[in-house]
């Protein structure tokens, strides 16, 4: 008789088998804990955007409210052409803002007074801003329509200039915010998670953080950057913004309002006399200097209205308002260079609703 081992008798296969079993549960536990560790970015990528800047948690798509908060609530009353109310969207920047005169509240009240109502004003003009903003702002509204888009943008593009020719960008990329609005601007609208491109904003903020060196500062310019300023390179950008802006306007149907932009310089300026107050302003709120050197911004500026002028007269069914021209050049309408008093934003209005009453008539 065959002798029997002892020990257990427990059934063995072929070591093949089992080396195979032991990788199909190691890749499947590594495959889960990738999701996982994805699934976990994703919701911190989403709580990042919404608890800091408002983005909604369950919409990423909706990233450019972080940058223009204006566009939540143009988003939540959808106005549309024959809503009921005459729906106004304000491009522009600091000028056309509540912080620094009464511009939307002085239209409101003058559309009001004209016959018209239910008048709602959105305002995406924001300090600093440049037609860049414009640009990407009005392209993000989506689905809302206007009766009456106004643009008023000019001097802040002049700060673009103050930069080495290697470092100037088209885009405006050379200022870290419109590097990361630039990038974050395709995915308005259309991503369905966060992570993607928050990965990329916080690849650009590293290399922002370690290039410092290499971006134009938000607040006043490098003070040796300034003899760039005489290069007025926005020019054409700020061309191809407002171009941008009248082909999406066209392709939507809404009405537009152009305006050259107006400054005031006393003859007795000077940084000086600005900071002590003894200049016909009544508040001195901003000096030139932070726009770059006094002849440098004035002439950016000038260039600038010419190509307001030149798009008006090429595009027939744009209004236009020569405000450069028609606002009088006095500390009574200024506050500084460009910010207006109380008694310059009703005037800068009459202007503007000189242009509006066959408009207005139509609605």
């Amino acid at each position: 008789m065959t002798p029997v081992s002892g020990g257990d008798a427990t059934p063995t296969g072929p070591p093949a088998i089992h080396a195979g079993r032991h990788l199909a549960g190691s890749i499947l536990l590594l495959l889960v804990s990738m999701l996982f560790c994805a699934g976990l970015a994703e919701l911190s990528a989403r709580a990042f955007w919404h608890f800091r800047y408002d983005v909604p948690f369950t919409d990423p798509g909706r990233i450019l409210y972080a940058y223009y908060p204006e566009l939540a609530r143009i988003a939540r009353n959808n106005p549309s052409r024959g809503d009921g109310f005459y729906n106004v969207l304000l491009l522009g920047s600091s000028t056309l803002s509540t912080d620094y005169g009464e511009v939307p509240q002085a239209l409101r009240e003058r559309l009001t007074s004209e016959g018209q109502r239910n008048v709602r004003v959105f305002n995406l003009a924001v300090r600093a801003q440049t037609s860049r903003d414009s640009r990407l702002a009005y392209a993000a509204v989506g689905r809302a329509r206007f009766d009456l888009v106004v643009f008023y943008e000019g001097i802040n593009e002049a700060r673009a200039n103050n930069a080495p020719p290697g470092v100037f960008r088209d885009d405006y990329g050379h200022f870290s915010w419109y590097e990361i609005v630039n990038a974050l601007a395709p995915y308005h609208g259309s991503a369905s998670v966060a992570l993607p491109y928050t990965l990329h904003y916080v690849a650009l903020r590293l290399r922002q953080t370690l290039m410092s060196d290499r971006y134009v500062p938000m607040e006043a310019p490098r003070k040796e950057w300034l003899q760039y300023g005489r290069d007025h390179r926005s020019a054409a950008s700020f061309k191809q913004n407002l171009e941008a802006i009248l082909a999406l306007a066209s392709q939507r149907g809404d009405p537009v309002l152009l305006m050259t932009f107006a400054t005031y310089i006393p003859e007795d300026y000077s940084l000086d006399a600005f900071k002590k107050g003894q200049l016909d302003y009544d508040l001195h709120l901003i000096p030139i200097e932070l726009w770059g050197r006094r002849e440098d911004v004035l002439e950016t500026v000038a260039l600038e209205n010419e190509i307001v002028r030149n798009e008006a007269a090429q595009h027939q069914s744009v209004l236009f308002v020569d405000q450069a021209r028609l606002m009088p050049k006095s500390g009574r309408y200024f506050n500084d260079p460009c910010h207006f008093t109380v008694a310059g934003s009703a005037r800068f209005v009459e202007n503007l609703l000189s242009v509006l009453p066959p408009a207005i008539g139509s609605h």
